[in-house]
């Protein structure tokens, strides 16, 4: 897990490179840069609804939130997930636009294209993130909503964490199919092109899910296990789950009418022992201090309550810290207790970034492979159909060893479970549908340089 890679200062021969500055004019005059070299190139001005698009979004990025993103006497952190994120787009640019060119599309069609899904694909997955952590995303510790531009500042810093892969695999796709419609593409050639390259982006993709500590494994005592550092998601969801403990103490949920925080195993010799804190006392609170006001936080939920004492102990690791517990059955009477940091263990977790990454890259090879059959040639469509299916079944497979989310509406499946089940089966269908399409049925109306 590294989930900083470098920084990048703030200035540049004392100009600011962010907000106002230097990197926005740099973004504008490399597009206009692009726009003349294609018009001298091919006497076209190429995508100008793409080149717009790129400026806004990376207008808004540079000019209100990369600033917030400063951090103080070393400048923007470069994060691992977000240069994965970028090397994952660029290796699926290159192969589709091989691809393309075996398929005779012109090469600044298949640019507009991977633009279009990109750029669809980053929403999507972002929107299905924010819809699943909503809590996470549109709430403060203590339960109130965020102000709005600390809201767009959050939705948009997916650069440090929080897509989800289904929710850019459908929104890339519905970006990609309503460009083909408006450039007249052939639908189902044109996705099969694209099939390999999301597949390929996968990949890469979760090896920045495993440089930012996300989308980890159950706890497990397999050789091959790896130890997260303190403070990472894992170690949160270990705590949350009562895997091991921290300042002296295991917690666990007690819905006894209501939901409560109990404490379910004191550990021995220890501060919280000789305090005499016992198992079953409910938390009350901690206190903690918002925006200059020292209130007792009470939590919404367990993992609240693990991020929050991982945290604490990540700013203050020598100090000792405040638990209220109720320490009467009617929970009524409260007792401050005050203590000592103890060494927070980590366990083992499947490295479940590395299976998704190293099943995507198969399921390229044999994408590519089923790509060259004549089947799968003469009847467009298949290769997308089979990669929906494929993906789908590998990742419910990972999933049973995933333990960052929980289960969907009491179906004791996550939502990416219920995802894979519909995304396969439309990709049945769509096999089905497609392997009965006489040859030549497709509209093949594809524009060649």
């Amino acid at each position: 897990m590294r989930q900083t890679l470098l920084y990048i200062p703030e200035t540049l021969f004392g100009l600011p490179l962010f907000g106002w500055g230097m990197g926005l004019g740099l973004l504008i005059a490399v597009v206009v840069f692009v726009h003349c070299y294609q018009y001298v190139r091919h006497r076209k001005i190429g995508d100008v609804g793409g080149s717009l698009a790129l400026l806004g979004i990376g207008g808004v990025m540079l000019v209100f939130i990369v600033p917030n993103l400063i951090e103080p006497g070393r400048g923007v952190p470069i994060r691992g997930y977000g240069v994965c994120l970028l090397l994952a787009i660029l290796a699926a640019f290159s192969l589709m636009l091989l691809l393309g060119k075996r398929q005779g599309i012109a090469t600044e069609k298949i640019y507009s294209l991977g633009f279009w899904a990109v750029v669809a694909g980053i929403m999507g997955a972002r929107i299905f993130y924010v819809t699943e952590y909503w809590q996470d995303t549109f709430l403060d510790p203590s339960g109130r909503i965020l102000p709005f531009g600390d809201l767009l500042f959050r939705f948009l810093n997916f650069a440090q964490g929080g897509l989800v892969v289904f929710g850019s695999i459908l929104g890339g796709a519905l970006g990609a199919y309503i460009f083909m419609r408006r450039n007249g593409l052939p639908v189902l050639r044109t996705f099969d092109i694209l099939a390999p390259a999301m597949a390929l982006g996968s990949a890469i993709g979760r090896i920045g899910c495993l440089l930012n500590g996300c989308c980890f494994g159950n706890v497990t005592d397999v050789s091959w296990g790896i130890v997260f550092p303190v403070g990472s998601p894992a170690h949160v969801r270990q705590v949350a789950h009562g895997d091991v403990f921290l300042y002296g103490l295991k917690f666990a949920e007690d819905n006894n009418g209501h939901r409560m925080f109990v404490i379910a195993e004191v550990l021995r010799d220890c501060e919280a022992d000789a305090c005499g804190l016992k198992p079953k006392m409910r938390l009350r609170g901690i206190p903690i201090d918002f925006e200059g006001n020292a209130v007792l936080w009470e939590p919404a939920t367990l993992r609240a309550v693990a991020a929050e004492l991982v945290r604490t102990q990540m700013l203050m690791p020598d100090k000792k810290i405040r638990l209220d517990f109720f320490t009467d059955e009617s929970y009524t009477k409260a007792t401050p207790f005050w203590l000592d940091p103890t060494p927070s263990e980590v366990l083992p977790v499947h490295p479940t970034q590395i299976y998704s990454s190293v099943l995507a890259l198969l399921l390229c090879g044999t994408l590519l492979f089923l790509g060259r059959l004549q089947l799968f040639q003469r009847r467009a469509g298949l290769v997308f159909a089979m990669f929906m299916i494929l993906y789908s079944v590998g990742r419910f497979c990972i999933e049973i060893i995933r333990t960052d989310e929980d289960s969907f509406f009491g179906t004791g499946l996550t939502v990416s479970q219920n995802v894979c089940i519909a995304v396969c089966l439309v990709g049945i269908v769509l096999f089905v549908y497609a392997y009965r399409l006489r040859v030549g049925n497709e509209k093949k109306n594809v524009h060649a340089e």
